[in-house]
């Protein structure tokens, strides 16, 4: 039966019915028992007759019933058929190439024919019905939670395997010339959608999008892409993966991955194009409702202009349409299109004028942008500007405007937006065009000293419009281009030399009478040319007025557009001003070409070879210079651009959202490195953030330290540790407290890590004891502020070198250097014991009264008392007499002689320092005020620390005590219970009595604990201040300092008489209940800002040691929120807030004086407000 015509149908019931005579009808449809018998029959056949046994009507209608009846078929009928059509397809592949080669009859032509068309349809429609099989199974192998995962299926792997096997078969089918066995010999439709429908068949399966089917999808496109090219398949391809995108969402990544397969393997250029203009053709309200088809469309065009961005340009007027669509995902995807054209394509300066001014379209949208109304818009375009600007795709002269545009969204509202404008800033630094470093300072100089050689060389330059007259030379700039630069100028001078109908006085901005109108046009174009507007207007103003009528001054508005020089314009223009400038553009371009069509070299034959290559000397250096001009000012410019971001930058380093904090951080730490100006306040603000409570910031700002200061690639030990130390030592220059407390901290992690080595800290103590040659005081100091900030990790640091660290810091040199004593005091307390343990066996080690450190501190105290050229000796003496608390065994009496030495010096002062200026005298003193100062402030100093010595040390000593003596008594009765033996019910009732000792002698210790509480307290109260001992002795000489501000006039003894004071009041209830009165009085009528500002941070301590003494005065104490310092007002707020948050105050009506404070006119001042109703609201929910 070989006289019949195979036609492929639309749908598989078509084959049982006929629409002629000659055309194959299936007559038996088998069911699935008859098929289980007849598949062995067919086998048979194809062993037999081979790749002719589908031409049996028997065989066909066994595997066309195979594919009716498949749901019903056992599945292992259904893998012989399958593995039966594979071995068909195989032969049929093998020996159609030598049938399609010789000689073919009629007859012979149609047999193959019907065979091909047989055999692959059954083969094609068998691949459906196994991927319909496996589909439905596959869509639910994700599961969510509370699901049953089904049971795996074993023969997926199987078909996945076999399926490459057919696929193979079908692409080395069609390449075959299949098209000479029909007549004409052009291959029919069917034949061709059969097999590209397969191919669409299995890319609907969600494994399509694994990486595991990478061979059977490019197999497939392979596929596709032979039917495109041979067979004209483009259309039907374009419209099938349009609506696959459409439908699944696995299909982005598979068909985008085809798409560039055919473009790049099989050079298609009508299916991508085809795809776009389908898309544009979609229905606006189609795209908004079907969110996941745009969803898909526009992430499959953004990873096809990724990889193929040359087959995007055609399309992109298309696409531009899309800019001006509400939903932003069209926007987001066309700008990313945009970018990958410009990164791609558009890169460099070798590109032709056409290719410059799309990539300035590109780039101008991408500009617009930057405000988009959506948040993740804007967001997206920060990001392809940050990476066009990474890899310099960029033109100069649009850096500086992007970069303007930059640092206005780093006030965005959005986190998303400032972290990706933060990330474009330091891309900017990072990649700039300029210079390694951007120092602006010396940017500037520089710049000014190039311009003082240009003008050298050339007198009569333009210097305002060199950019200008550059962007004019240039040889790639088109005429029109150069005409555009200058049209803004161009109005303006129009406007200005019409408006005032200026006269041509000057003979150099008139024409001669005899001028004639060509030469008239040339001085005009000239005029033009070396920028000089104003004379090139008014010169036409005249040739108006001689030759009006002429054909080059004719206007006509109708064919004239107006358009261009109105955008430009600041200021309406009028018909003449159009006039002008349409006359103007017409002499400027022209004269333009006619440059061109000139040939130079005649006129240089004309020229002497000496005149000529003195002339290109000089032309060429003037040319050098001008472009090393414009080079520094577009430096400068770039470099005041970033200089401009940085206080911005500084906020945000303060920001709530750690996205703000981290990228500020990064861009400090880069514009430090480019040397940019004051990226160094940056630099020392983050320092403050390694007390954040986010761990990622803390670690953030550790990393970035330890990328600045600590590490190097110097690979010598020694020459390393050398530019660590000198890295650190410059970061303390000039930090302030906080700073360097904050610094410490990070010092301290450094040490830990093991980035500050041995050989580090060895380099310090011979800086600080100067034994590295040409070491300078500061630089020892530094060197012994980082040694103390090493120590806060590693005691030994100090340990180890107690008796150096005595020597040089308080030795002969300390007697003279104040601060260098108050360094040492500070490292001397890093070895400090802070807190001793209650349940230690010993007591801590303190160093003995006598000791050389003591005698030392001593003798610095007491003769550098008189010595008031140097400041230091008030916080000096604060550290000081803080190390004798802390390292003494008996601290006040050594305090105690101290303090009598002093004021033996006080009743006996010498000749110069009585007849100071500054003297305070009456019949009780006659020192010099700054001596008396001096002695207030250790007065003060002593009374705090000897009640922090009896509250800590001596308590804590007699608790370690009393826990030894009960611990030793618990352990003498229990020897005593275990000698006992329990031979009576009374003896076992007494052994459980003894099981309760723990309990009661933990109740004893409770009481001693409260008994030495109560002692320690009330020695406080009687011994310290109110006895006849020296402190109390001292007391009415404090109180009569504090009485009398207006015979003691001096401020600095103002302030620290009133803050020994309360020192003295902290130390006793009943001297606090008898001061408070004068303690608020000199806080409300002293003058001075400074004692009012440390009177209110002393009540703040008083406040958590007598809470009901101060209760009462409360309401003066918020008064201090009105005062009219500043400085005072912010103290007040601050200690308020602690005390309120702490509960020590009681939030009443005078709260409202702290909301009052929001208004205030110091903004740190109205923060710190805003900050404690925040805080006070997370504390209590009612409070608002």
């Amino acid at each position: 039966m070989t006289d019949f015509k195979f036609v492929i149908p639309l749908s598989l019931q078509m084959l049982e019915e006929s629409n002629s005579s000659k055309q194959y009808v299936v007559t038996n449809v088998f069911t699935a028992w008859e098929i289980s018998n007849n598949i062995k029959d067919v086998q048979a056949s194809l062993r037999q007759d081979g790749t002719e046994f589908i031409l049996k009507q028997k065989c066909f209608d066994t595997l066309y019933s195979v594919l009716v009846n498949f749901s019903s078929v056992d599945g292992e009928i259904q893998r012989h058929s399958w593995d039966l059509m594979v071995k068909a397809m195989g032969k049929l592949v093998s020996e159609v190439g030598h049938i399609i080669d010789g000689d073919l009859t009629g007859s012979s032509k149609a047999k193959w024919l019907n065979i091909i068309k047989m055999t692959t349809f059954i083969a094609c429609k068998l691949i459906d019905a196994m991927e319909n099989k496996y589909n439905n199974t596959s869509d639910i192998l994700v599961t969510g939670k509370g699901r049953k995962k089904p049971p795996k299926d074993t023969d997926q792997g199987h078909w996945e395997e076999d399926r490459n096997n057919m696929l193979v078969h079908l692409y080395t089918l069609i390449q075959y010339p299949l098209q000479r066995l029909w007549e004409p010999p052009v291959v029919e439709d069917d034949f061709v959608i059969l097999i590209g429908d397969s191919c669409y068949k299995m890319l609907e399966s969600p494994n399509m999008a694994l990486v595991r089917t990478k061979d059977t999808r490019t197999s497939m496109f392979q596929i596709i892409g032979t039917l495109v090219k041979k067979f004209n398949h483009g259309m039907a391809c374009s419209l099938k993966i349009l609506q696959l995108l459409r439908t699944y969402e696995h299909m982005v990544s598979p068909a985008a991955q085809g798409v560039i397969l055919l473009i790049q393997t099989f050079g298609d250029k009508y299916v991508l194009p085809e795809i776009i203009k389908e898309i544009s053709r979609v229905s606006r309200d189609d795209m908004v409702k079907d969110t996941s088809g745009l969803r898909n469309f526009t992430q499959f065009l953004v990873e096809v202009s990724s990889n193929c961005p040359q087959m995007i340009v055609p399309s992109l007027s298309l696409l531009i349409t899309f800019l001006d669509e509400e939903v932003y995902s069209l926007r987001s995807c066309v700008l990313s299109i945009m970018g990958s054209v410009v990164l791609n394509l558009l890169k460099g300066d070798n590109l032709d004028p056409k290719s410059k001014d799309l990539r300035d379209q590109c780039l101008e949208h991408l500009e617009d942008h930057i405000h988009d109304v959506h948040a993740l818009m804007r967001s997206k375009v920060l990001q392809i500007w940050n990476d066009l600007i990474r890899e310099k795709a960029v033109p100069l002269s649009r850096q500086h405007d992007v970069l303007k545009l930059v640092l206005g969204r780093l006030w965005d509202k959005s986190s998303l937006v400032r972290k990706n404008a933060i990330q474009l800033l330091t891309a900017f630094v990072n990649s700039n065009p300029f210079a390694a470093k951007l120092p602006l300072e010396e940017l500037e100089s520089q710049c000014a000293l190039e311009l003082k050689k240009l003008q050298e060389l050339s007198p009569n330059i333009d210097i305002d419009s060199l950019g200008k007259e550059e962007a004019c030379a240039d040889e790639n700039t088109s005429p029109r281009a150069a005409w555009i630069a200058i049209v803004p100028d161009v109005i303006k001078a129009v406007q200005e030399v019409l408006e005032d109908s200026m006269e041509c006085d000057e003979e150099e901005d008139t024409l001669d009478e005899e001028t004639d109108l060509s030469n008239a046009v040339k001085e005009v174009a000239e005029a033009l040319s070396s920028n000089k507007l104003y004379r090139a207007v008014k010169l036409l103003q005249e040739v108006f007025e001689k030759f009006s009528g002429a054909e080059v001054l004719n206007y006509n508005p109708e064919e004239h557009s107006s358009k261009t020089f109105e955008a430009v314009a600041e200021e309406d223009l009028t018909e003449k001003d159009i006039n002008f400038l349409v006359v103007l553009e017409r002499i400027f371009l022209s004269a333009k070409e006619m440059e061109k069509a000139e040939s130079p070299p005649e006129e240089k034959d004309e020229m002497t070879d000496e005149t000529n290559e003195k002339n290109e000397e000089l032309k060429s250096e003037i040319n050098k210079q001008k472009m090393l001009v414009a080079y520094f000012k577009d430096s400068v410019k770039f470099a005041k651009l970033i200089q401009q971001g940085l206080p911005i930058m500084c906020q945000l380093l303060g920001s709530k959202h750690v996205s703000d904090v981290m990228e500020a951080i990064s861009f400090f730490v880069t514009a430090f490195e480019f040397g940019v100006l004051d990226a160094m306040t940056g630099v020392r603000k983050m320092l403050m953030l390694v007390w954040s409570k986010e761990q990622e910031v803390k670690a953030a700002v550790v990393e970035a330290y330890r990328r600045l200061y600590i590490n190097s690639d110097n690979h010598n030990e020694r020459t390393q540790a050398l530019q660590i130390v000198e890295n650190l030592s410059s970061l303390i220059v000039g930090a302030t407290m906080g700073e360097r407390t904050s610094l410490e901290e990070i010092v301290s992690q450094f040490v830990s890590s093991g980035d500050i080595t041995k050989q580090c800290i060895t380099l310090l103590w011979e800086r600080f004891t100067k034994t590295l040659p040409d070491t300078t005081d500061e630089e020892a100091h530094t060197a012994l502020i980082i040694l103390a900030m090493c120590a806060n990790a590693e005691q030994s640091i100090i340990l180890s070198n107690f008796d150096v660290l005595t020597a040089s810091g308080l030795g002969e040199q300390g007697e003279q250097d104040f601060a260098l004593v108050k360094e040492t005091c500070h490292a001397l307390l890093r070895v400090a014991v802070v807190k001793p343990k209650t349940d230690a066996p010993t007591a801590p080690n303190r160093l003995d009264r006598d000791h050389e450190i003591f005698k030392r501190l001593s003798k610095i105290l007491i003769q550098g008392l008189t010595n008031l050229k140097d400041r230091q000796y008030s916080p000096m003496a604060l550290k000081a007499v803080s190390v004798i608390y802390a390292l003494a065994e008996h601290p006040d009496l050594i305090c105690e002689e101290v303090i009598q030495e002093m004021y033996q010096i006080l009743e006996n002062p010498s000749q110069d320092e009585g007849s100071s200026p500054n003297n305070t005298s009456d019949n009780n003193f006659s020192v010099p005020a700054g001596v008396l100062t001096r002695f207030c402030v250790v007065l003060g100093h002593v009374a705090v620390c000897q009640l922090v010595h009896l509250d800590n040390y001596v308590f804590t000593e007699l608790k370690r005590r009393n826990n030894l003596k009960e611990e030793m008594e618990v352990e003498k009765k229990r020897k005593k219970t275990r000698k006992s033996k329990k031979s009576s019910a009374s003896d076992v009732s007494k052994g459980s009595q003894e099981t309760d000792l723990d309990e009661e002698m933990g109740l004893v210790g409770a009481v001693a604990d409260d008994t030495e509480a109560e002692y320690i307290r009330y020695v406080c109260e009687t011994e310290i201040i109110n006895c006849d001992n020296l402190l109390g002795t001292m007391k009415p000489m404090i109180w009569t300092l504090c009485t009398n501000p207006g015979k003691y006039k001096n401020t600095e003894l103002q302030a620290a008489s009133s803050l020994t004071l309360a020192k003295y009041m902290m130390v006793s209830s009943k001297v606090c209940e008898e001061n408070l009165q004068l303690l608020f009085t000199i806080l409300e009528r002293s003058n001075e800002d400074v004692v009012r500002a440390n009177l209110v941070i002393a009540l703040g301590d008083l406040y958590f040691i007598f809470p009901n003494e101060l209760e009462p005065w409360t309401p003066r104490f918020y008064a201090r929120l009105r005062d009219s310092s500043s400085k005072v007002r912010q103290n007040t707020l601050t200690v308020l807030t602690h005390l309120v948050l702490n509960d020590m105050v009681k939030v009443k009506r005078h709260i409202s004086d702290i909301a009052y404070c929001i208004c205030d006119e110091d903004p740190h001042i109205s923060g710190l407000a805003g900050l404690f109703f925040h805080e006070l609201a997370k504390k209590r929910k009612y409070a608002v």
